[in-house]
């Protein structure tokens, strides 16, 4: 085994420590950014995912720079599942599983180095995929869902947007393009902000 390759397989302390705060400070900027947008539904619905994203992206991009090991994304994505799963929507923690995996199908070749493209078409993935959030509970699990959503207090009217947006395949599709949007342009921000910033400082 090279070098390169016992690189990115061997975990340090560190690197588990980076990847749990930043995992939990995405998580922490993608629910505030759903609490301020369930002010308004139409942006609750339809950009809430897009916004999030953008705001995530350059994020997310320090982090794979940061730590240049195969499964950050996978532990990412199952905290999130897990935070999902604890308030009551099981079925989200195998997807964001599922999700972690399709993304380091992606960033699997040349991990140490982390080729700005891979990161930026993983992140791009990431946030097509990120729309089974909304789109599981009404295709397969609504039971669930509408159990959830009025035991956190969600109103009815809340409830019967949601119903209209992602029942209506003409939103669909427009949220799902917006949301992939967001999400290649956020990662476009990221590549630039670290290669300015944080590599001409020497932090990566």
């Amino acid at each position: 085994m090279t070098n390169e390759k016992k690189q990115v397989l061997k975990w340090e302390i560190k690197d588990v420590i980076t990847v749990v705060l930043l995992s939990l400070f995405l998580i922490l900027i993608q629910f505030l950014v759903n609490m301020v947008c369930m002010a308004n539904h139409f942006v609750s619905m339809v950009l809430s995912i897009g916004i999030t994203m953008l705001l995530c992206a350059p994020v997310y991009y320090l982090l794979l720079c940061r730590v240049r090991k195969h499964f950050v994304t996978i532990i990412y994505m199952s905290i999130i599942g897990i935070i999902y799963m604890l308030m009551g929507n099981w079925y989200l923690f195998p997807y964001f599983v599922a999700v972690g995996v399709i993304c380091e199908i992606i960033l699997w070749k040349n991990c140490s180095k982390r080729n700005p493209k891979q990161i930026m078409a993983a992140w791009t993935a990431a946030s097509l995929l990120y729309n089974g959030v909304n789109l599981l509970p009404i295709w397969f699990f609504w039971e669930t869902y509408y159990s959830f959503a009025k035991s956190s207090g969600m109103d009815q009217s809340y409830i019967d947007s949601y119903v209209h947006y992602y029942k209506d395949s003409g939103w669909i599709i427009f949220i799902a393009i917006f949301t992939t949007i967001c999400g290649l342009i956020g990662s476009l921000i990221g590549k630039k902000i670290i290669g300015k910033h944080f590599k001409k400082t020497g932090i990566l």
